[in-house]
């Protein structure tokens, strides 16, 4: 039976964008960064994740939390550097202030209102959780707590060393013209590692290689061999993972990295990944970390002339490969699925249609 891709409208339309952004971000845990970097009683660090503006902060009490960084008074944001210290948050529009807990303080020059009270106007809270050293946020409220959405990743890291044990040797971003949903079709098959990453591929001993799915497809995992076994960095196996809908990272015995696919619109995305090492040379870690950022480059650089031709007009949908790109089917009917959409055939149009 033949198994269709995606129409190309999904890839480069605005509507299905925010549809996603409400019906599969929102409702997933999405990776923040390094629990590091917030360790200290009153640090903190903002971001703007997936269209959503959040700082995450850690308490006097030693509490992680999480807010959108919204001012409750006219919604400017309440932050706007990349990280600080500090005992209360205060507004630069209007000087509102909050304390680390999200607590309205103060209300400079406001005035008496009849009704108004303080409790009401807290910042709004958004969940955060850590796991392996890592910082994850989750807009709603009502979806799995974080262990429970990391389905099956624990145990297959457990027998990996975490970034804890680890030193931190940095972070790359890279952009692209890309729709987010062309770079995880492409991240969950290993269809095109001859053809895009020759490097890593020779690293690859391809008939020890297995692609697995967990957790009904959520979970995608390569549980990989490796060629030159004396491989300081990798050992002889390791494991690539992706977590829908847009975690992935890279596991081994001497390094971990941590990537967040991060959509900017329906025709670009941002990747931000970070890289942990240990009981390496400086130059080793240095390559490996090139390396890994080459790797994303290559794949963006292919992923941009599909995105190009998604946008052109004349490529409509296409066929996938059961023999390589199951995974890559499975990918796109969780989108189906989150987003309550099917595709409805009808020659030269690929718009979606709502059940």
């Amino acid at each position: 039976m033949i198994t269709e891709t995606l129409p190309a409208s999904w890839y480069v339309d605005e509507e299905i964008y925010q549809l996603e952004r409400k019906r599969i971000f929102a409702k997933n845990w999405l990776l923040f960064g390094p629990e590091a970097e917030i360790a200290e009683p009153t640090s903190w660090r903002a971001a703007v994740v997936n269209g959503w503006p959040i700082v995450v902060v850690r308490g006097e009490d030693g509490e992680l939390r999480g807010f959108h960084n919204v001012c409750r008074h006219r919604g400017a944001m309440v932050v706007t550097a990349e990280s600080g210290k500090c005992r209360q948050f205060t507004c630069p529009y209007h000087a509102w202030s909050y304390d680390l807990t999200g607590k309205l303080k103060q209300t400079p020059r406001f005035g008496d209102v009849a009704g108004f009270k303080s409790d009401d106007y807290g910042l709004f809270p958004l969940r955060v959780g850590t796991w392996s050293g890592l910082v994850f946020f989750c807009v709603d409220a009502e979806a799995p707590d974080l262990v429970t959405w990391l389905g099956a990743l624990s145990k297959l890291c457990a027998d990996f060393p975490t970034p804890q044990t680890m030193d931190f040797h940095g972070s790359f971003t890279v952009e692209s013209d890309v729709n987010w949903k062309a770079y995880c079709d492409n991240t969950v098959e290993g269809y095109h590692l001859p053809y895009v990453h020759r490097r890593l591929n020779k690293a690859v001993v391809s008939a020890e290689t297995k692609i697995v799915p967990y957790d009904e497809g959520r979970l995608v995992v390569f549980h990989v061999s490796y060629a030159n076994v004396g491989n300081a960095l990798r050992g002889n196996h390791g494991i690539w993972f992706y977590r829908f809908p847009t975690f992935q990272g890279v596991v081994g015995p001497r390094g971990f990295k941590a990537e967040r696919i991060e959509p900017l619109g329906p025709g670009r995305q941002r990747s931000v990944s970070w890289a942990w090492f240990r009981d390496l040379p400086m130059s080793e870690r240095e390559d490996a970390f090139e390396w890994a950022k080459s790797i994303v480059k290559e794949d963006f650089s292919v992923c941009e002339t599909v995105q190009r031709n998604m946008e052109a007009g004349i490529y409509q949908c296409g066929v996938l490969s059961p023999a390589q790109e199951s995974h890559t089917a499975r990918f796109q009917a969780l989108v189906k699925e989150a987003l309550g959409l099917i595709q409805e055939k009808r020659e030269g149009d690929g718009d979606p249609q709502q059940h």
